[in-house]
């Protein structure tokens, strides 16, 4: 469904009707400021319709890849000489590798199934020192207590999500997500520092994690 573009319609982050507006929004702006100085060489994986690519470009070179031709359509109004848009499968970059200062990789380390093979390129395509900003759902499933919305109405549904970490069961083929630990340490074995971790959602058991990594 990512290749076809019918994920276009489901992924409305900034909808009213989103249960998780409200943390997207402030997610939006944590990946935004952590992203310093100006003119620095920016990729980001997955980015779909530019939320942080289009901002960004205002002050840096900023490459915005997808695998839906579609969602980079949405983009195309901002190119320039500072947004570049590609197509591109975040687990087989068309990078040289050393080519960017960051690297983002939001809303995607669940769809991918081996993590690794996202993590190794973003790496790969890093400079020395560079910046790897990603997020990471969490499968303790406490969270979604504090989205009822999220959960429906119906107990039967409620138990399916939880066993499942926190997935909903028509997106159970396709999501997986990951407890604290066990995100930080893919971050571990793929060559990156963990600088900082930041959740967002409730404050006992966030919905996501947000880490800056930085290559070693």
């Amino acid at each position: 469904m990512f290749t076809s573009g019918a994920y276009v319609s489901d992924f409305q982050p900034e909808s009213a009707s989103n249960p998780f507006a409200a943390d997207y929004a402030r997610k939006r702006k944590a990946v935004i400021d952590a992203v310093s100085g100006t003119d620095q060489r920016v990729l980001d994986l997955g980015g779909g319709m530019g939320r942080m690519s289009i901002p960004l470009s205002s002050r840096h070179f900023v490459t915005l890849t997808d695998i839906s031709p579609q969602m980079l359509e949405l983009a195309r109004p901002h190119a320039s000489e500072r947004l570049r848009l590609q197509v591109a499968d975040a687990r087989s970059l068309p990078f040289e590798d050393q080519s960017f200062d960051y690297v983002l990789a939001i809303d995607l380390l669940p769809h991918i199934p081996s993590p690794q093979d996202l993590l190794l390129e973003a790496r790969r395509v890093l400079k020395p020192g560079g910046r790897l900003i990603i997020d990471n759902t969490n499968s303790v499933p406490l969270w979604t207590l504090a989205y009822p919305r999220y959960l429906g109405r119906r107990p039967y549904r409620w138990v399916r999500i939880w066993r499942s970490g926190g997935v909903l069961p028509e997106w159970s083929s396709r999501v997986r997500h990951h407890r604290r630990r066990s995100f930080l340490g893919l971050l571990a074995e793929a060559g990156f520092n963990v600088a900082s971790v930041r959740g967002f959602g409730p404050r006992g058991c966030p919905k996501w994690h947000l880490a800056v990594a930085v290559k070693r």
